[in-house]
């Protein structure tokens, strides 16, 4: 591909699509050769797909195509072409997880995200990469805008199959920065709801408590959509409300205020990354909005301190809640397993409850330090990844920026706004638990506003 351009990049967008189902210009089957043409050209170098079933997809298209014709789609997803991140259950297609363990494996049932698009007509093409078990060594795939380089992890194959223009939405994962990272080094949109507002059902998950679903998109429009569709379809996680917000994309809206944040990232990034993040923040003042930094406000320098710590309080949730299943999977066929997912093993061993209690105790208190700043400011903002993608298949980039909006579960988008060395590079931005369509809002106002209104899409 081309050098990476924010300004000028644009993918595949199925509301625009469907609006041409709507009126006859075009038919989803048509849309779907077009998805083919572009995995049958970049699949054999991008490797972003474990498991593909196009004549499934294409009998599927076939069927969406005649219901547009008669003026009765089923939903809002009908006709969409999605890929599923290789850790969520499908009942046609295996669930390997990139893991010898579950090679082969085949679930007789859809994840509850998957039920939710198969009943409203989605498209289920194939199964994306993900990391072993969704924790460890990486896949295949490889950025679609630099093949040297990571496409990130664990939701590597849904990142990179959106950003090479296989598909327009796929579904991701997110315990630290699964879904945010991969986002950010290939360049798409990614959404992390506020936990526990897409139902979490048929996936493999060391994590529970921590464990978010979410959609990586080309565009705002699709992220949006398809998450609200999902939610009220399936619901959130049991004991969660759900997704607040309506099924459109909400008017874009002007933030007055943001808080920077700098976690532990800020230290590990690259100087080109710093200073065109400063030059982003100048670029917001100038349109008008307020940056908080930490240093200058005492509630504020209290959060950031506290989040400094979340990688910290992360790992010991998933060392203690790891002890199913990866205890049993690790325990009893070690041999399957490679040395990323041993160590960690090794670690859940040794983990002990009340350490895991003293780790809920600091989550408890770093959501409260957020929470308590709701109405201060209308969300966070920082770097989504400490630099540009990194050169090379074995690393999967860093989650040092990730960690607080996962411990935190405020929903958080990835916002393809910045570009180092021609490849893409993200902003991240979070806001408050359960203000999901707030904070969709603010993301369109932000991409329309600096130079990445492609991204939107056709709304």
């Amino acid at each position: 591909m081309s050098r990476y351009d924010p300004s000028e990049t644009s993918y595949l967008c199925f509301a625009r699509a469907r609006r041409e189902f709507q009126d006859g210009r075009s038919d989803p089957r048509s849309f779907l050769e077009h998805c083919i043409e572009r995995i049958e050209a970049r699949e054999p170098e991008v490797r972003a797909f474990a498991s593909l079933d196009i004549a499934a997809a294409r009998r599927a298209a076939d069927a969406s195509a005649l219901r547009y014709a008669a003026g009765r789609p089923l939903s809002l997803v009908d006709g969409l072409p999605v890929g599923i991140k290789d850790l969520f259950e499908t009942e046609d297609l295996p669930t390997e997880m990139n893991s010898a363990y579950f090679k082969g494996w085949q679930a007789n049932r859809d994840a509850a995200h998957v039920f939710a698009l198969r009943r409203g007509g989605a498209l289920i093409v194939g199964k994306t990469v993900t990391t072993e078990l969704g924790m460890a060594a990486p896949g295949p795939t490889r950025n679609p805008w630099d093949l040297r380089r990571t496409p990130g992890g664990s939701s590597s194959g849904a990142a990179a199959a959106v950003a090479a223009g296989m598909l327009p939405v796929a579904s991701g994962s997110q315990v630290r920065g699964s879904i945010v990272r991969p986002a950010s080094l290939c360049g798409v949109i990614g959404n992390k709801p506020t936990f526990g507002a897409l139902h979490p059902g048929g996936g493999f998950g060391g994590t529970p408590s921590a464990g978010h679903v979410g959609m990586l998109a080309g565009s705002l429009v699709d992220c949006w959509q398809v998450t609200h569709y999902i939610a009220n379809t399936v619901g959130g996680a049991p004991g969660h409300p759900g997704l607040y917000g309506g099924p459109t994309l909400p008017p874009p809206r002007r933030p007055r205020r943001l808080a920077r944040q700098y976690t532990i990232g800020w230290d590990k990034t690259d100087e080109a990354s710093q200073v065109a993040f400063d030059a982003f923040l100048d670029r917001l003042r100038a349109a008008g909005v307020e940056i908080v930094e930490p240093r200058g406000d005492a509630d504020f320098a209290s959060y950031e301190k506290l989040t400094c710590d979340a990688n910290q309080v992360l790992f010991d949730i998933m060392a203690w809640e790891g002890r199913w299943p990866l205890l049993y999977v690790g325990e009893r066929r070690p041999q399957d397993h490679g040395p990323n997912v041993l160590g960690p093993l090794e670690r859940t061993r040794r983990m002990t409850l009340d350490e895991y209690r003293v780790a809920l105790g600091r989550r408890e208190q770093l959501r409260a330090a957020h929470r308590a700043l709701a109405g201060r400011v209308d969300g966070f903002i920082t770097l989504a990844h400490i630099g540009p993608a990194q050169f090379g298949l074995p690393p999967v980039g860093t989650p040092w920026y990730n960690d607080a909006s996962s411990v935190v579960g405020a929903p958080t988008y990835n916002l393809p706004l910045l570009a180092i060395q021609d490849v893409p590079l993200g902003v991240q931005l979070m806001g408050f638990e359960h203000g999901d369509e707030d904070l969709t809002a603010v993301a369109r106002w932000m991409l329309d506003a600096l130079g990445a209104a492609a991204a939107v899409g056709e709304v």
